[in-house]
């Protein structure tokens, strides 16, 4: 059994096979720092994340200097969830190999999870010089333009990803996000679409594709990719609240209000959620009912102008002109202390 032979079943999709001879050549060839490798990255490709991070550790410690090595087990440590693990071998890795696209962009897009944006784009653009169309570094680039609110940017960057590596569903769904937030709604959907094609699972992706539905007045179709999410409990908090903007837009105005309910009953903190119930509260003829959501939620939320400004609006109507004067006089506050900053 030679270790080409182990590799040529692995690479043909004969997992069952190759397994069984990465370990007949293991018996006999028990340090071969290879042999230990490529069967941690089949056990991984098996979803044993375990047994992958101990045979790249056997690997490594015969051959330590070998940077796939650690990327490698770099890879596997993120799907254990070790993030700082994860971490320190990618940076390894690039101590062995100063040009290694791959760990510039995960370092990339670990920085990124981090909320360090700054940090996360200087290591897409490092990578980017050593891979100009490296899918993983111009898909950070283009969640770096999202953050920043660019999305022009951001979808000239991810279009070009979704070309190189069109079966990835998290690519998809970022080129969906910068469509969306240009307007585009039609072409946003077919990225969202794509993505669920791929995974269907991806609730991010059924939500926003839900959202493009509904800006396209896609009523029916929005309030199913949204019920199925609530019925999931996935993204429940909005997938309510969409179910509640559906109705709304129908003129249901009691039926959206049971969905707002619902979406702030799971965040009562949630200014879109109480400003929403208000409304439809409001559209009810019941003022009263409208400020006590409005109040409800500073109380929860107390920097919430959004919910200040329409409260003070709707006690003026009710002739409690104090409590009125009082909350503009907050808003008044709030924005000279905004203006000092």
């Amino acid at each position: 059994m030679t270790l080409q032979h182990a590799l040529d079943l692995h690479q043909a999709g004969h997992h069952d096979d190759a397994e069984r001879a990465y370990r007949e050549y293991l018996q006999a060839q028990p340090e071969d720092a290879d042999a230990l490798h490529l069967l941690g990255v089949l056990r991984q490709q098996r979803h044993d994340t375990d047994g992958a991070i101990e045979l790249m550790r056997q690997a490594i410690a015969l051959s330590p200097d070998e940077a796939q090595y650690h990327l490698s087990l770099g890879g596997s440590l993120l799907r254990s969830g070790d993030l700082d693990a994860a971490r320190a071998s990618f940076e390894h890795a690039l101590v062995l190999d100063p040009n290694s696209a791959a760990a510039h962009g995960v370092l990339g897009h670990l920085a990124l999870h981090g909320g360090a944006v700054a940090a996360a784009e200087n290591r897409f653009r490092v990578g980017r010089r050593v891979d100009h169309d490296d899918p993983l570094i111009l898909f950070g680039l283009g969640n770096v333009y999202l953050e920043r609110g660019d999305a022009a940017n951001a979808a000239k960057f991810l279009s070009r990803a979704a070309e190189l590596k069109p079966g990835d569903a998290a690519i998809q769904a970022g080129l969906g996000r910068a469509l969306f937030e240009q307007g585009a709604f039609g072409l946003a959907e077919q990225a969202f679409a794509n993505a669920l094609a791929i995974k269907p699972d991806l609730g991010i992706a059924r939500l926003y594709l839900a959202r493009a539905q509904l800006r396209q007045n896609k009523l029916d179709d929005a309030r199913d990719a949204f019920a199925q999410l609530a019925a999931a409990n996935v993204q429940a908090l909005y997938a309510h609240a969409g179910l509640g903007d559906v109705a709304r837009m129908q003129g249901r105005i009691a039926h959206a209000l049971k969905h707002y309910r619902r979406a702030l009953a799971l965040d009562p903190a949630h200014a879109g959620a109480a400003n929403a119930c208000a409304w439809c509260m409001e559209q009810l003829g019941d003022l009263d009912g409208a400020a006590g959501y409005l109040s409800d939620g500073l109380r929860h939320s107390p920097a919430a102008d959004e919910l200040r400004r329409p409260l003070s609006d709707l006690l003026e109507r009710l002739g409690r002109r104090d409590e009125a004067a009082r909350l503009r006089a907050e808003l008044g506050s709030g924005m000279s202390a905004a203006g000092d900053r």
